[in-house]
């Protein structure tokens, strides 16, 4: 905003002279003129001194305390130019209404109202003090109000830190957004009614980048090798970003076998994925713990330390054990202890040690005692948060063949949550701050030992526990360890980690879990207390046979897929075999769910232990990515390649989802997008009300399920024109949709159809919030510009997100570097 001037040699003030009289003052006010036409008079000032100008015919007078300045103006045509009088002051505006204009309102080609400011070229509405109106509809705002995004808004107080993927609360209130630029709370624009529904089973996955060391093999076209590579010379090569460890980054270690956990671990808005690698076939000993970014793979830490070196296929956990604001790892060790690290990578603590026998176990981190920092379990044992053992029991310990794997869950209802180590639930009392934290068995079930998953099966708000054991299911009853149901897996196996979710729409969670030589999906009857089978599919994990998967709605309508990675493949299955959704059904709704119906197979080979694949927000994008291990030094699975793969979806149908997985036993309420962990964790079947979500190894579409969207519109286009002939734009990206970007939208300005250039956001922006881009352009030809800005555009007219609406990411046209006169 500058004071409207007209061009250099104009006289930007009056001229003023006055003869006083003895005791007179002279009264010079220069912000209050007086206009009058006629053809001849004499203005006296209330002093004794007078002054008096002569006007002719057609001619404004602007007076001012003292001396008048007579400006004549001569109409000449339409010719758009302006003529500066040098001895009188004056500047002819040709082409318009106005015969003569006073040079302080001269505004480009325009002569602006004495209650009129000029900016960016234009006249509008003089606010008092300089201030400019507020909006199209050019309103003043209040004495308490600012003009944010053409609104007058009432600001909140002074913030500094604005909310992203992985920070969900900053400093504002509920309502309110923190705009960094301003440093103030501002009124939310986010629009809760914005969603986006993707087309249902439309599943096109691509790498958006792979770490690890790539397989070499021969092709003679695409289709002979994995999943958007291509066949260049003879050979699969990558289309995407490919990391490996350097020379002095511990190269050797480069096979996963192990569940990749994302958790954001210097606060800086995009997660980290940290997880376990070996060397060779050294699969339970010399692991080397290590730490990449989630949005492109880039190192953050290794631990080459020899004295912490890790079980190389246990399974991490990361939360901030020390309340410190940011999330510690902890880790099974190659003997009988536990590993701490902070989340910079220092090691913190080796645990003291426990008895029982374990192998790629994983950890698990809660609230016992239901105050101050969470505990540390492992099996049947409990330590507090610097590694000092509370508590061993001495039944179940929450293996099969392999782990141990156990789970925490408030059983009866009486805020307290017990451990369940397999066949055996442990209770707990006192507090570790009182120093009497003290363990007993709340039951042990007649089931075997074996993986454990919670959730109310028959939805009677109370939970149930599901036991993969042994080649069965079983259902048991959360309050007393009975069994309640169990079934065989087709074509044996231990079984892997369960699985509880929606698979088919109905309201109703299915167990699913892997065999050796199937993948199968059981509906529980809690009338009649019978497990039956939902559908089964052929796989292939003759080695473990104990192999996990999770679950996910990528598309929102209700019906959660599978994805599992057995020895050779990595399949997404549907919920519900396709032909099943036919009315009438089709033919191949069987109970069979072969490779024909699956939404995507491809090769990933994998020795197999306990991993899985992990669906979180991994890149600070707000949306759903898939995170999973491989590796290729075993005979069982030699066919891929070897390390961490990262994978998002091509058309961004996958709805968004939460930044974090922190744990084998994850189940949404048990840690905070932060990684922190609630004092009481409330129940995952009870929560939120109405739509809970009551799953396992599964993960959400944020606090309620909906199908967000975000919606991105242009606000603030503008020009300095003082920069001309150089062009110097900016505007606002404003998401008033109700799901957030991460940083690098796309934002295109055009001068008409012609590309000025593209910028790109820099900052997630989150649902209600705003980021401002600019773009400079040196002195481009053929002034004036019709400048407009184009969000979610690259330049050639492609966007890269769904939003709730389309037909707003156009500005209205600004015209910038008009000539002056």
């Amino acid at each position: 905003m500058s004071a409207c001037n007209g061009d250099d040699t104009a006289s930007g003030s009056d001229s003023a002279s006055s003869t006083a009289g003895s005791g007179t003052d002279s009264n010079s006010d220069s912000n209050s003129n007086s206009n009058s036409n006629s053809n001849s008079g004499t203005t006296t000032d209330s002093g004794s001194g007078s002054v008096s100008a002569t006007m002719g015919s057609n001619t404004d007078a602007t007076t001012s305390a003292g001396t008048m300045t007579s400006a004549s103006a001569t109409e000449t045509g339409t010719s758009a130019s302006a003529t500066d009088t040098a001895t009188t002051g004056q500047v002819t505006i040709t082409g318009t209404d106005t015969d003569a204009c006073d040079p302080n309102l001269v505004c480009g080609i325009e002569c602006c109202a004495p209650d009129q400011l000029c900016t960016d070229g234009q006249c509008v509405k003089d606010c008092g003090n300089g201030e400019l109106p507020c909006g199209d509809m050019q309103v003043c705002c209040g004495g308490n109000e600012l003009c944010h995004l053409g609104e007058c808004v009432i600001p909140g107080p002074p913030c500094s830190q604005e909310v992203c993927a992985t920070i969900e609360h900053g400093d504002c209130d509920d309502g309110f957004v923190c705009d960094v630029d301003l440093g103030l709370c501002l009124p939310t624009q986010a629009d809760f009614d914005c969603s986006y529904v993707p087309q249902i089973g439309n599943i096109t996955p691509k790498p958006e980048f792979t770490w690890g060391k790539r397989g070499v093999f021969n092709c003679a076209d695409d289709s002979q090798c994995q999943l958007g590579e291509a066949c260049t010379n003879g050979k699969c090569a990558v289309t995407w970003p490919h990391i490996e460890p350097g020379p002095d980054d511990m190269p050797n270690h480069y096979q996963v076998s192990s569940i990749p956990i994302v958790t954001d671990l210097d606060a800086d808005c995009v997660p980290e994925i940290i997880f376990n690698t070996y060397a060779g076939s050294a699969f339970t000993t010399n692991g080397v713990l290590r730490a990449i970014r989630g949005d492109n793979g880039a190192k953050v830490w290794t631990i080459s330390d020899p004295a912490w070196e890790t079980d190389s296929t246990a399974n991490p956990a990361a939360a901030d054990i020390d309340e410190d604001g940011a999330a510690e790892i902890i880790v099974e060790g190659e003997g009988k202890y536990l590993l701490a690290f902070d989340s910079d990578g220092t090691p913190l603590w080796k645990s003291d040690p426990y008895t029982m026998t374990a192998n790629s176990g994983s950890v698990v981190v809660a609230n016992l005692d239901g105050e101050g920092p969470p505990e540390i379990a492992f099996g049947r044992a409990v330590w507090d948060n610097k590694g000092k053992k509370l508590y061993e029991g001495n039944a179940g310990i929450g293996s099969n063949a392999q782990g141990p794997i156990s789970c925490v869950a408030d059983l009866d209802g009486d805020d307290r949550p017990e451990l369940i180590a397999g066949r055996t639930a442990y209770k707990f009392t006192g507090t570790v701050a009182q120093n009497n934290f003290a363990g007993s068995i709340k039951w042990t079930s007649p089931a075997p030992d074996g993986f454990c998953g919670v959730a109310d099966l028959d939805k009677d708000k109370k939970p149930e526990v599901v036991l993969i054991a042994n080649t069965r299911i079983y259902v048991l009853n959360g309050d007393t360890g009975a069994i309640r149901a169990q079934f065989s897996i087709p074509g044996g196996g231990r079984g892997g980690p369960p699985n509880i979710a929606d698979f088919d729409g109905d309201g109703i969670p299915e167990i699913a879990a892997a065999g050796s030589t199937r993948y199968i999906v059981v509906k529980f009857d809690g009338q009649n207390n019978t497990l039956t089978k939902h559908w089964e599919a052929v796989t292939q994990d003759g080695s473990s046979q104990v192999t996990g998967s999770s679950v996910f709605d990528f598309d929102g309508d209700g019906r959660n897929e599978v994805v599992y990675n057995d020895e050779v493949y990595i399949r997404i299955y549907p919920g519900v075999e396709p032909d099943c959704q036919l009315n009438p059904k089709g033919p191949k709704c069987d109970g069979i769910m072969d490779d024909t119906e699956v939404l995507l197979k491809d090769k990933n080979s994998s020795r197999t232990r306990t991993e899985y694949p992990v669906i979180a927000d991994v890149d600070g994008d707000f949306k759903a990515e898939i995170v999973f291990s491989t590796n290729n030094e075993s005979s069982q699975g030699n066919i891929g390649d070897a390390g961490v793969e990262v994978w998002e979806d091509r058309l961004d149908n996958w709805v968004g989802t939460l930044p974090v997985w922190n744990q084998h036993t994850y189940h949404v309420t048990n840690v905070l997008a932060d990684g922190s962990i609630p004092a009481v964790e409330p129940p995952n079947w009870s929560v939120p009300p109405g739509k809970p979500y009551n799953s396992y190894r599964r993960n959400t579409q944020g606090a309620s399920d909906l199908l967000c969207a975000p919606d991105l519109v242009p606000k603030d286009l503008s020009a300095d024109e003082l920069a001309c002939p150089d062009l110097k734009l900016s505007a606002k990206v404003l998401n008033q949709g109700c799901l957030g970007v991460g940083p690098g939208v796309n934002v295109a300005f055009y001068d008409g159809s012609d590309l000025l250039g593209v910028t790109k956001t820099k900052a997630a922006i989150p649902a209600g919030a705003s980021e401002t881009v600019s773009l400079e352009v040196p002195a481009p030809p053929s002034p004036p510009f019709d400048v407009t800005v184009v969000v979610d555009d690259d330049g050639m007219g492609k966007g890269a997100l769904n939003e709730c609406m389309e037909d707003n990411n156009t500005s209205a046209p600004l015209v910038a570097c008009k000539p002056i006169g």
